[in-house]
């Protein structure tokens, strides 16, 4: 009986959400002490494999390689671009384009040669491109799947909390 109710009273305790599917647990997963290329490990498997779509819970890091820039409109409002250059598991580099929702994030911006970490939804829409891939979804989880997303940029995370 004792173990039911600390079972009701942690689930109670956990961070839910509610989409049109039901009621889903978004994970807040911890920003990485370190810029590593281990940190980048799914996202050099993506690529490696040369997956084509959009997959939830990505993690990548980098330095700018210029200031982010904004892209205006849309149906989803204005977003900043944040090019990155990242290091691969197997010694490679990779651009990848961290993208920002306004609206969602608030004005994510970063200077050149700034350290950005970002969790959120890989996407890929194929081969020739100037970015091998994008990090996209980088805020609270708005989709069932997908953990609390976020952004850092030389230690100041966005957003703060979920």
């Amino acid at each position: 009986m004792m173990f039911l109710a600390l079972a009701i009273a942690f689930t109670w305790l956990m961070p839910v959400k509610h989409d049109v599917t039901g009621w889903t647990t978004a994970l807040d997963v911890p920003v990485p002490a370190s810029c590593t290329p281990q940190v980048n490990a799914q996202l050099g498997s993506l690529l490696t494999q040369g997956f084509v779509g959009e997959v939830d819970n990505v993690m990548v890091c980098g330095t700018t390689i210029s200031s982010s820039r904004t892209q205006h409109g849309g149906r989803h409002g204005d977003h900043q671009i944040l090019p990155l250059r990242v290091l691969l598991p197997n010694g490679s580099a990779q651009l990848v384009e961290v993208v920002t929702n306004d609206s969602l994030d608030g004005r994510v911006t970063a200077p050149v040669q700034a350290t950005v970490f970002a969790y959120g939804q890989y996407f890929n829409d194929g081969p020739g491109h100037y970015f091998a891939a994008g990090l996209h979804d980088v805020h609270c989880s708005t989709h069932s799947g997908a953990n609390n997303g976020w952004v850092v940029v030389n230690g100041v995370k966005y957003p703060r909390y979920c």
